[in-house]
């Protein structure tokens, strides 16, 4: 999981990433009944293939968004009503 490829759009976006990717990424499970992952194809700050990938080792359960950016307010999610179906 070290040599994921991040977004490779900023240096300071990939500190920031590669702080949440780890070896034993697995093993977050363990603290968890349930994982949930949302993500987009379009996050300016994170590339695809990394959430994916990132979801794939820790989600119980994914959910994609298509074009929702990173999913906060720059994004236009203010509120984030899909959420609610998970809580």
């Amino acid at each position: 999981m070290k040599d994921v490829e991040f977004i490779r759009i900023n240096e300071e976006y990939d500190a920031v990433n590669k702080s949440m990717y780890f070896d034993n990424l697995e093993d977050v499970r363990q603290y968890a009944n349930e994982i949930i992952c949302f993500y987009s194809d379009n996050d300016p700050y994170v590339n695809y293939e990394s959430e994916k990938e990132f979801a794939d080792k820790i989600a119980t359960e994914q959910v994609f968004i298509p074009n929702a950016g990173h999913i906060n307010s720059e994004s236009g999610y203010d509120t984030f009503e899909d959420i609610v179906n998970y809580l």
